[in-house]
C-alpha cells in the first residue's frame, strides 16, 4: 500500500466516523410536543372536520412513536411534526366551531331582545 492509498484510505474512514455521527438525534422533544398538542386539542373536544383533523393528528403521533420505537428518527420528526400541525389545526378549528355557535346564539338573543322590546313600543 503506497502512502498515498493509504492517506485515502484513511480520509475515507475519517469521512465515513464523522458521518455517522451525523445520524439524526431522538425527536423525543417533537413527539412530547405532538403528544401535548393531541391532548390539547382532545380537550376541546372537537366536532365535525376538526374531529377528523384530530384523528388524522392521532395517527401521524402513532407513526413518530412507532417510528421512534424503530430509530427512524427522520421519519419520527416528520411525523411528530406532522401530528403537531394537525393537532394545532383541529384545535383551532374547534375553537372557531365554538366562537360561531357563541355568535349564533348571542344574535338569536338579541334578535328575541328587539322583537320584544318592538312588542313592548307598540302597547
Amino acid at each position: 500500500m503506497t502512502l498515498s492509498s493509504l492517506k485515502i484510505h484513511l480520509a475515507l474512514a475519517l469521512l465515513l466516523a464523522a458521518s455517522s455521527s451525523w445520524a439524526a438525534p431522538p425527536p423525543d422533544a417533537e413527539v412530547a410536543a405532538a403528544e401535548r398538542a393531541v391532548a390539547a386539542a382532545e380537550r376541546a373536544q372537537p366536532q365535525g372536520q376538526a374531529a377528523q383533523t384530530l384523528a388524522s393528528a392521532r395517527v401521524q403521533l402513532e407513526a413518530a412513536r412507532a417510528a421512534l420505537a424503530k430509530r427512524k428518527h427522520r421519519d419520527a420528526l416528520l411525523h411528530a411534526e406532522s401530528a403537531t400541525a394537525s393537532a394545532d389545526l383541529a384545535l383551532a378549528t374547534a375553537r372557531l366551531d365554538a366562537a360561531r355557535v357563541e355568535v349564533d346564539s348571542k344574535a338569536a338573543r338579541n334578535a328575541d331582545l328587539r322583537r320584544r322590546l318592538l312588542v313592548n313600543r307598540g302597547d
